[in-house]
């Protein structure tokens, strides 16, 4: 058996160089998005200006690349943290493994040469498949906190056949069914769906248009997400769905139009067996008429004609709990603390948190809503 050699890239230009050989194993290993080339090198490009280090672990058998895992490292305050090379959406990760590889085998070698490469004292990750061989080493040999469970809905729809008779199988949509929904929009104007190419002019301006819809609805809702208000969530999507030097067909922009205006805009990844809905919007002074339902409705059967499972992504949604008929899968997100420093931190934290506590309780005062500047983020 030819033994495996595992590298780091640091430098961008070694990591860009990369992009045949990493194109060629992703779809070998029938890949997730996240996984892709396109996604992690636009989440870099878009992210540039934050101080954050590329940390790409690499593994090759006879010269030939056969794992990917593409770190970043970066400092808050006095702590060093390892994370994944994703946008700060809660993006989910793994590690890319050929499938001619021993994927346990490279999980621990990718995890034992992440900690000794980085040094770092928390390692900070979103949404692994529970059932990965990457989520149980990182919890056999470092402390381990914050982990949470939750679970990703999706639609089996490969094998299904028949359009009519799956929609009507869907539980919860007797009086919001696909049609039902499409003849009500229709009654307020001419209405259009599209998926547009990745050299349509109009793309900048939907991702635009999408950034602010975006905003509106986490203000309405009372969401305070640092990735939505910011800049770079507009650079990466609209690098990721123009840049003609990524993969094609793997990202597309699906539109909604009512009489010409966009009411409902989504993202939509394939991967080799499945699409994934990366995210979605709507103009909220049309909320009556269910856009971004009808929206999601138009992906779903895109991905049906297709023979490809959809993936919704985690949320209780009705539209989500609908499709799928209550299958899902489970992700774990967690810190991991392989150094002493890291752990001290993070205990020191959670004890001054308790201790503003039990004097908040004496004194009948507010706990601060944030702990201690000096802490590592939880």
């Amino acid at each position: 058996m030819h033994t495996m050699t595992f590298e780091v890239v640091r430098d961008l230009d070694s990591f860009c160089a990369m992009q045949p050989e990493w194109d060629d194993l992703w779809s070998r290993a029938g890949g997730e998005y996240f996984q892709s080339y396109a996604y992690c090198h636009g989440s870099l490009i878009a992210e540039a200006a934050r101080r954050r280090q590329l940390h790409c672990i690499t593994a090759r058998r006879e010269g030939r690349l056969v794992a990917l895992w593409p770190l970043v490292t970066s400092w808050r305050n006095c702590w060093k943290y390892a994370t994944p090379l994703t946008p700060p959406n809660r993006s989910p990760s793994d590690i890319l493994v050929a499938p001619d590889c021993d994927v346990h085998q490279v999980a621990m070698g990718a995890w034992r040469v992440a900690r000794k490469s980085t040094q770092a004292d928390v390692f900070e990750f979103w949404r692994i498949n529970s059932s990965s061989p990457l989520q149980r080493c990182l919890t056999r040999d470092a402390v381990t906190r914050r982990a949470t469970e939750e679970r990703t809905p999706y639609a089996p729809l490969r094998g299904q056949h028949d359009w009519e008779a799956y929609c009507r199988s869907r539980p919860g949509r007797s009086k919001t069914r696909p049609n039902y929904l499409k003849r009500r929009l229709a009654a307020h104007g001419e209405f259009n769906v599209e998926m547009l190419d990745s050299n349509d002019p109009r793309i900048p301006s939907l991702v635009e248009w999408s950034a602010l819809r975006k905003r509106e609805w986490a203000q309405h809702n009372g969401i305070d997400s640092p990735w939505v208000y910011s800049e770079s969530s507009s650079r990466f999507w609209n690098g990721l769905l123009t840049n003609a030097a990524y993969q094609h067909g793997v990202f597309h922009l699906f539109v909604l139009t009512l009489q010409g205006k966009p009411l409902a805009a989504n993202v939509v990844a394939v991967g080799a067996t499945r699409a994934y809905l990366l995210t979605t919007t709507y103009d909220l002074k049309h909320a009556n008429l269910s856009p971004g339902t009808v929206l999601v409705d138009e992906c779903v059967k895109w991905a049906f004609d297709r023979g490809l499972d959809f993936d919704f992504g985690p949320g209780e949604q009705q539209y989500k709990s609908s499709w799928s008929g209550g299958n899902s899968y489970a992700t774990s997100s967690c810190l991991v603390f392989p150094t002493w420093w890291g752990r001290a931190g993070y205990f020191a934290k959670h004890g001054i948190r308790h201790m503003r506590a039990i004097f908040a309780q004496i004194t009948g005062r507010q706990t601060p809503a944030q702990g201690p500047v000096n802490a590592p983020s939880t």
